[in-house]
């Protein structure tokens, strides 16, 4: 699970740099997924494992008028309650940090076929969701560089 002293790590390479200028947001990817640009309304940016094609991290925003930080939504563990049912999962844990001056909530949920971290924050305008996303099989083996990926994360694409 992700703790408050956690810190980010490129996992000697096994994650890369990617800046989306356009639509605001930076973050350490998978190196050597496929990347695949926006299906509108579902996301923004998305990329999946070249074997295990249910592995993903994915990146979406939608427009938001009035909040202008995530707490908006509500407390930390209410958020993660609300999430956790809509997604018919569990919720593990929920973190909040400041990415890059930014409120950022992050949810570790296990559904029944799935294991996710969700990462929400709100920055310019826009709710940012970043989601991490692998099998209950194959979790054990994801969650260190997923962890990275959601650590990294910052609604800036500069």
């Amino acid at each position: 699970a992700l703790a408050g002293g956690d810190t980010f790590n490129r996992m000697s390479g096994v994650l890369e740099p990617f800046t989306d200028v356009q639509k605001g947001f930076k973050l350490y990817k998978p190196v050597a997924w496929n990347q695949f640009e926006a299906d509108p309304g579902v996301y923004d940016m998305k990329w999946v494992d070249l074997i295990e094609p249910f592995e993903t991290v994915q990146v979406s925003t939608s427009p938001v008028s009035t909040a202008t930080s995530i707490s908006a939504l509500g407390e930390l563990d209410e958020v993660g309650a609300k999430f956790a049912k809509s997604r018919d999962a569990q919720l593990v844990s929920s973190k909040s940090r400041d990415a890059d001056g930014s409120l950022a909530y992050t949810f570790e949920l296990k559904g029944d076929a799935y294991h996710e971290y969700l990462l929400l924050t709100i920055n310019r305008g826009k709710l940012y969701r970043l989601s991490t996303v692998a099998s209950n099989k194959r979790w054990s083996k994801r969650e260190e560089m997923y962890k990275n990926v959601v650590l990294s994360f910052v609604p800036k694409g500069f």
